[in-house]
């Protein structure tokens, strides 16, 4: 039995079962192990914007938040505005997709802006860059919840039919903690890692070049991955 099931299972149980939010979190933290659920550009994001801790936690968070409430809006439209009646859950992923590639190439491109105005006028500005750095951490964080989890969405619906609301709704909020502790996770290694570079690049002239380069690099990277989500969600929606 996977985890999916035995929440699902736990939804069923009389009571409120302990195991059932550990069951959760492990859950959250292996959909956000999966491949295509935006590690890859949050490590990115950090190492070219030169992220700190909080920046990771505020990435993670982010993420988590978007996805209980991606779960929570499309599990009460399913359950009782009868959205299963005009789209199925297959197509209405995919326009979610859709959306999510779009909201990535934006990051991308924003970035790109900055980094190459900041390259063109011969500093960093690094204060600004603290107060403008969390606007593309938040729009890359709700693109990466934004599509719900397929085991979240059907412990939500499965406690809302059986009179459970509030059980599944602690359940997903849990799962969302899950993932938001791995992408936290995630981005406290970019940091570290782009800070041994940087480090490094004080005594070393290619590897000061590269973190030079990082910035532009790192934009460019979320931009086409964006680009290649929203084309692989554009022909599967058209297919």
């Amino acid at each position: 039995m996977t985890v999916a099931d035995q929440l699902q299972a736990a939804i069923h149980a009389p009571g409120v079962t302990p195991l059932a939010f550990g069951l959760a979190f492990v859950a959250g933290a292996g959909h956000a192990v999966t491949p295509g659920h935006g590690k890859s550009l949050a490590a990115a994001y950090l190492v070219g914007s030169r992220g700190r801790v909080r920046d990771a936690a505020w990435l993670g968070g982010s993420v988590a938040a978007m996805h209980t409430l991606s779960v929570l809006v499309i599990g009460l439209a399913w359950t009782f505005l009868s959205l299963s009646d005009l789209i199925r859950m297959q197509d209405l992923t995919r326009w979610l997709e859709l959306a999510a590639g779009l909201l990535v190439v934006g990051t991308g491109l924003w970035l790109f802006r900055r980094h190459s105005h900041s390259h063109a006028s011969g500093h960093s500005h690094d204060h600004h860059h603290d107060h403008g750095r969390r606007p593309g951490l938040l729009v890359l964080g709700a693109s990466g919840g934004l599509t719900p989890s397929p085991a979240a969405f059907l412990v939500l619906v499965t406690g809302l039919f059986l009179g459970r609301a509030g059980f599944a709704l602690l359940l997903v909020l849990v799962f969302g903690a899950g993932m938001a502790v791995v992408l936290f996770g995630v981005g406290l290694l970019a940091i570290g890692g782009s800070t041994v570079v940087t480090r490094g690049a004080r005594t070393h002239a290619a590897l000061r070049l590269a973190t030079r380069a990082a910035p532009l690099l790192a934009a460019a990277g979320i931009t086409l991955f964006g680009a290649g989500l929203t084309t692989v969600a554009a022909i599967q929606l058209t297919a």
